[in-house]
């Protein structure tokens, strides 16, 4: 089952908008509502004034003004009002006196006609439905400005209105912080993890060849810095543990190299007897492997040599030692170097033991009879190819795993190709397996070239 991916930044952001909207949610429900709301409701009752409306179509319909009079016409929208209302009136006045009725006006609304002029806005509400209510306000009009007298037309529901707009207006808040949350709530998250996306890229360049490496704490949140210092508490104890390792195997490599040279040299003193040849070229191999187990210790501590090396000269020197022991084993060892140098950056002694193991191995594994032949290409290649059984296809990429055989009850590669692989690693350049022209193995070293030096002066002769 795929693990599931859960972003911190996100369910921040989705909690905290969520905390907004609920915090709205309850300051309206319980706060706005009952205590301003609810009281202005049940104090305006069922009130219902008269609606604006009426006055402002009438002072529409106005159009022009004649001695003390003011003409209007009969407009859908005031014809639409007096049929929906037909008790409505409606009576206007303006600075200079002149005025229209349309309508009956009530006789006590009658007295304040020559004073309209006065009364900029009034609202009136009776206990006598026989007179209604009235409204006075001012508007403008095709004539100029004029007071608008009227009664009996539409009414609207103040609390009715207040409910809905008090509505509209909480909805409206809601969604805009909602949104102003949505927009800059991720910003002010990502912001405040920057330190963690930055310790987050330091994590990325801790590597086995660069101990030492601590996240720093620097703008981090609090809570996370346990977390932080426990990691590179943990950092520190593995780079003790491998410094430890690394001693061990650099004095067990040390103390082997003396036995070993015993044990080479009694072997070839001994009077000959039939596993004397294979016998050396166990003993050549495991010295092999412990001067390449120094090498690795040299190469992480710091203390090797590396400068330009000429893979020809090297590769000479190497088939030059090892052809008596291949000679003795049965095979033919040969190199064929290009005449120009092929120059590398590298350590001599780790490269001349890489090598060494790669052909080492031909020796044991190519059957004990056939040709070992070594080819340095222009472009930083070293392949060594024997005319044995090779490697199959499948068990090529897990022949450099440490101790990996090929197959357990028989000889394979193991830990001497893993150092090997090691040692290119170190050098900038990688190792692969191909099949031999005679279908035996094919180990081919590559290295990232340095320069092309001059023609040398005498070619490389074959063993």
């Amino acid at each position: 089952m795929k693990p599931t991916r859960t972003s911190l930044a996100r369910k921040l952001t989705r909690r905290m908008i969520r905390v907004q909207l609920i915090t709205l949610a309850l300051f309206f429900g319980l706060g706005v509502f009952p205590t301003v709301v609810a009281p202005v409701v049940d104090f305006l009752g069922d009130a219902q004034p008269l609606d604006p409306r009426a006055t402002m179509v009438f002072a529409h319909s106005l159009v022009d003004v004649e001695d003390k009079q003011i003409n209007f016409v009969a407009t859908p929208e005031l014809e639409a009002v007096r049929r929906d209302y037909p008790s409505m009136w409606l009576y206007v006045r303006n600075q200079s006196g002149a005025s229209a009725t349309l309508g009956e006006v009530p006789p006590m609304y009658r007295q304040i006609e020559d004073e309209l002029w006065l009364l900029e806005s009034v609202e009136v509400r009776t206990t006598d439905p026989s007179y209604g209510s009235l409204l006075v306000r001012t508007e403008q009009s095709p004539v100029g400005t004029v007071r608008v007298m009227t009664g009996g037309g539409p009414t609207v529901g103040v609390a009715g209105i207040i409910k809905r707009v008090s509505g509209i207006l909480a909805l409206a808040i809601v969604f805009v912080l909602g949104l102003a949350s949505a927009i800059t709530i991720p910003r002010i998250v990502r912001r405040e993890m920057r330190g963690l996306s930055a310790v987050a890229d330091q994590a990325k360049l801790i590597d086995i060849n660069a101990r030492g490496t601590r996240l720093s704490t620097d703008g981090l949140p609090d809570e996370v810095q346990p977390l932080v210092k426990a990691v590179n508490d943990g950092l520190a104890r593995l780079d003790d543990s491998y410094a430890k390792r690394e001693r061990f195997l650099a004095d067990s490599a040390h103390e082997l190299r003396t036995p070993i040279a015993i044990l080479q040299t009694r072997i070839e003193m001994a009077e000959p007897f039939p596993e004397q040849a294979q016998l050396l070229v166990d003993a050549a191999r495991l010295a092999s492997l412990a001067g390449q187990l120094l090498d690795l210790q040299r190469m992480d501590l710091g203390d090797s040599h590396f400068e330009p090396l000429e893979l020809g000269d090297m590769a000479g020197n190497v088939v030059g030692d090892l052809a008596p022991l291949a000679i003795a084993a049965g095979y033919e060892l040969s190199l064929n170097a290009p005449d120009d140098p092929v120059m590398v950056d590298g350590d001599s002694s780790s490269l001349s033991r890489a090598l060494t193991n790669v052909i080492q191995n031909a020796i044991a594994y190519g059957g004990k009879k056939g040709e070992i032949t070594v080819d340095v290409g222009r472009d930083g290649t070293i392949s060594v190819s024997d005319d044995g059984p090779g490697i199959p296809i499948s068990e090529r990429d897990r022949v450099f795993e440490p101790f990996y055989r090929v197959k357990p009850a028989a000889h394979g590669a193991g830990l001497g190709l893993n150092l090997v692989e090691a040692i290119v690693r170190r050098h900038h350049g990688h190792i692969t397996i191909a099949d031999a022209p005679s279908g035996g193995a094919c180990i081919i070293i590559s290295l990232p070239v340095l320069r092309q030096a001059a023609k040398k002066s005498e070619p490389v002769p074959a063993l």
